[in-house]
């Protein structure tokens, strides 16, 4: 863990864990740097309060590449993190269909260029195919 102690800290005090124990947790540089009893830097209250791991969301329907007017990584991701998922599984349900490597590669990519949280791409089981008549 980082150093605690560091100006800028932020600790959330008296929030309750999913095993029902009372924990401060502090805040340093964006990321959690110490859990336990002491208190380091600001103090907000989490009385009331739960603290939970991160979530994750195995169905998410980002629809970039190829449905950006309707869902883009970024706008995703925002929701994401706005509901509280750390981590998010990108459906492969785009145009171009996500079965094949370069697409795939570019959600990830898009992912980690957005930067706000995990976004794992699916790619298709089956090659989709389209075939003239």
């Amino acid at each position: 863990m980082a150093d605690a102690k560091k100006a800028g800290s932020l600790t959330i005090t008296g929030a309750t864990t999913f095993d029902d124990r009372k924990v401060n947790v502090t805040i340093t540089d964006g990321k959690i740097s110490h859990i336990g009893n002491e208190i380091h830097g600001e103090e907000i209250s989490g009385k009331g309060k739960w603290l939970i791991p991160g979530l994750v969301d195995l169905h998410t329907h980002l629809r970039e590449p190829g449905k950006e007017d309707a869902e883009t990584v970024e706008s995703g991701s925002r929701a994401a993190i706005k509901g509280g998922y750390t981590a998010i599984s990108a459906m492969p349900n785009t145009n171009p269909v996500a079965d094949t490597a370069g697409v795939v590669e570019q959600v990830f990519r898009l992912g980690q260029e957005t930067g706000l949280c995990d976004v794992f791409p699916i790619g298709a089981v089956t090659l989709v195919r389209v075939v003239d008549n």
